[in-house]
């Protein structure tokens, strides 16, 4: 990896582009990764403003490195409409000349989080979409869908078995995995071979056993050591901020399961800020 490529989910510190725009260059960041912009989730927003926002991103010099949707994040009988979203996502992709989308494995049921034959299925009408719009889908772990670790997300991408859909590793899900398992380094050995992309998060528990974030180099994942594990595998993907890390607070358990909008943006640029320098001055010292 020789050179760190470095972004942030812009709502994790503000709704305002131009704000997000103007934060980006004051700590370095080369790119920018969107979700909601204007408290309206990026599917949604329109082509005139989507252009609008190309045209200042472009100005400033900032890549969109990924679209972090929410496609998948619902059950197995809303499918329909999900395919609808991702023909939207990919629209919103071609103005904002961004090549992939995040996505996830369906909430889990009753029973638990499973790999079944129907969820595996669901991603068949997926990829057709994909293949046609020129679009790589990359799954996310999460402690709320069917993945919820990246052992879990490696066997379901084993089963899909398609060069359209990838990894996006999230080091610090792994503090919410019910199975526990170790962010870094099971987890990124776990999944690595897939990875196209990563979040960074920090994050611990409590003596009550509840997981909440921190800021980044505070937690329980090794960052210099999964720094130095990129360096050593030559990842060339981006590294973008998610940070969940509010100063003083901790976002709802809502927001956590479908962040975006207003509400979950509230005060994130202070947080964002500080895990910004803390996640530079690691990369710095790893690499070193």
């Amino acid at each position: 990896m020789s050179e760190i490529k470095l972004s942030f989910i812009t709502d994790e510190a503000t709704q305002d582009l131009k704000e997000a725009i103007a934060f980006a260059k004051a700590h370095g960041f080369s790119g920018v990764e969107l979700r909601s912009v204007e408290d309206t989730p990026i599917d949604r927003i329109s082509a005139e403003k989507l252009t609008e926002y190309k045209h200042l991103l472009d100005d400033a010099g900032l890549t969109v490195c990924n679209l972090a949707s929410s496609f998948y994040k619902c059950f197995p009988h809303e499918v329909a409409g999900e395919l609808e979203k991702l023909r939207r996502l990919c629209d919103a992709a071609d103005i904002l000349d961004c090549g992939t989308i995040r996505g996830f494995a369906f909430f889990a049921g009753e029973c638990g989080p499973e790999i079944t034959d129907e969820i595996v299925q669901a991603f068949t009408p997926a990829i057709e979409i994909l293949k046609a719009r020129g679009k790589t889908l990359l799954l996310e772990a999460d402690p709320s869908v069917n993945t919820t670790n990246h052992a879990a997300l490696a066997a379901l991408l084993e089963q899909i078995g398609s060069d359209v859909v990838g990894a996006i590793y999230d080091p610090g899900n792994d503090i919410y995995d019910m199975f526990r398992e170790v962010p870094y380094p099971d987890g990124y050995e776990a999944v690595k071979k897939w990875v196209r992309h990563v979040h960074i998060k920090d994050a611990v528990r409590n003596e009550l056993d509840e997981s909440y974030c921190v800021c980044i180099g505070t937690g329980w994942v090794d960052y210099p050591g999964l720094i130095r594990a990129l360096n050593r595998d030559g990842y060339d993907g981006w590294m973008s901020l998610e940070t969940h890390y509010r100063v003083g607070s901790e976002i709802s358990e809502e927001l956590m399961t479908r962040p975006g909008g207003a509400a979950f943006s509230e005060g994130g640029l202070g947080a964002t800020a500080e895990s910004a320098e803390a996640l530079r001055r690691i990369v710095k010292e790893a690499l070193a």
